[in-house]
This record gives C-alpha cells, structure tokens and sequence, in this order.
C-alpha cells in the first residue's frame, strides 16, 4: 500500500508541474490569426496592432500582450474588428487568436514587438573633477555606447557629466552642446513618471539635468548625432571618485529606441 501511495503522490507532482508552465487559453480549431502587424499610426506608448481577418464564423479575437518581452502571455482585450490599440505603460510582444464561444485558434497568430534595443554593459562617466585622463562625454550607440573625452573637439557626445559644485552627492547631465564642453550634439532629458516609457509631448529639459545618489533612471531624446532615438538610462549610480578630491563617478546601462519606429516605450527595468 506504501509503493501505491508513494507511486499516486508521484504522479500528481508531475501532473501539476506540466500543468504549471501550460499559460494556453482553451484549446480549439480555429484558424491561426495571420499578418499581425504593428501598424505605422502607432506612436509614443499608443500601440495600434492590425491582422489578417480569418475566414470562420467568429465572436472576435483575443489579444495577448507578454510586458518585457518575456514570461507567460496575458490576456490584454478583445475586438470584434481587425484592429486593436493598446495604451502600454512598458514595452513587449503581442499576439493574437479567434474565438468563438470557447474555441479558440489552434495556435497563437505570430507576433509583433514594441521592445527596445537593451544594452546590458555597464558603461561609466566621470565629471570634470575627476583626473583629466578620464572620459566625461558619452555616445549612445543602437547596439553599443562609447564613452570619450568631452573636453577633444573630436569626439562629438550625445552627453557628458558636468559637475557644477565641489563636495556634494549630486552631478549634472548636459547635453551634447552645451556648456563648458559643448562641442557636441542636442539631447534633451526627462525625468520619468514611470520606467516603462516617456512622454514625447512632456516637459524635457534642453540644457542639463540633476543627478542624485536616489536617482535610477532618466531618460534622454536624442534628435541628431549617431542616431535619432529614445533612450532610457537606468541601473544609475553615483559615486564619489576615489582617485580625485571632489570628483564624482556616473555608472548606467542603458535601452534604445530608434526614434523612426516612433515609439516611447521600455522595459520595466530600473537596475
């Protein structure tokens, strides 16, 4: 009876555990959604999706959005037509099924996705009381950022950390062009509201913008330079500079929008 038991219990365990990563509506045998597409209206975190009609006498389609790309699908809303538009407070990927009643299509259609370029290097900035052989100027780059020094008018930074007293916890962000060192190119910063995306119509600050120890993201338009985009600077730390009296250390990683997709959404990621 012992071997029973033991052999019943072993059996719910493995049951359960397939059941735990199945994140599928009902099942049904309906035709896959085909040609979802992330359509051109979309702008900012206003996401307008459109697909292919199917060919079956349904009740509508459900849309299933994945917030930062990864995990299980969630059911975001319905639509009777062939078209959705999806308020989003954080980047991700969408799909799509028929339904009628409790059937549903066979598979999910294919999907279509709002998410940033995400580049997890840690990069590091120094302001101008930091040792002069230390980089203060910074290019945001689609797939990778180069950090070099804003005082050479050959290097021409998106932004550089600029110090504007000694002995205290905070450093200044400055755009590209301006100030001591602007020999660079117009960026534009945000303060976030939320770490998932930014307002292209907000208040954004054309000069500099205040860093604090307290600070972990900020978020910068660049207009010209290596590439227009959005960009989400994040995982922030400010640190003194050991190796200077009054220097101050700026660390980040950063996401990266293209500007032409329109699009000002991000993953939640603060650190």
């Amino acid at each position: 009876m012992k071997k029973i038991s033991i052999l019943f219990m072993a059996v719910v365990i493995a049951a359960l555990a397939g059941c735990a990563g199945d994140t599928t509506e009902p099942g049904g045998d309906l035709p896959t959604v085909q040609q979802l597409l992330l359509d051109a209206s979309s702008t900012g975190r206003t996401i307008v999706l459109t697909w292919s009609a199917v060919t079956e006498t349904i009740d509508g389609y459900q849309v299933y959005f994945m917030a930062d790309g990864t995990g299980s699908w969630s059911a975001l809303g319905e639509s009777t037509t062939t078209t959705y538009t999806h308020t989003a407070s954080v980047a991700g990927t969408y799909s799509v099924r028929a339904y009628q009643g409790t059937n549903y299509s066979m598979d999910y259609s294919n999907t279509v996705s709002t998410m940033p370029n995400i580049i997890n290097t840690t990069y590091t900035i120094y302001d101008n009381y930091s040792p002069a052989d230390t980089y203060s100027g910074f290019i945001f780059g689609p797939t990778s950022g180069q950090a070099g020094s804003a005082a050479s008018p050959s290097f021409q930074q998106d932004i550089y950390a600029y110090d504007e007293s000694k002995g205290d916890d905070d450093v200044w962000l400055y755009s590209g062009n301006f100030g001591t060192f602007g020999n660079g190119y117009q960026s534009y910063f945000q303060e976030p509201v939320a770490n998932g995306y930014c307002d292209p119509n907000g208040s954004w600050s054309g000069t500099s913008y205040p860093l604090y120890t307290s600070d972990d993201v900020v978020f910068v338009a660049l207009p010209i330079g290596s590439g227009s985009a959005y960009v989400k600077m994040y995982g922030l730390s400010v640190t003194p500079d050991g190796a200077s009296n009054n220097g101050t250390i700026v660390s980040f990683k950063y996401e990266y929008q293209p500007e032409d997709l329109g699009l000002t959404v991000f993953t939640s990621n603060s650190n």
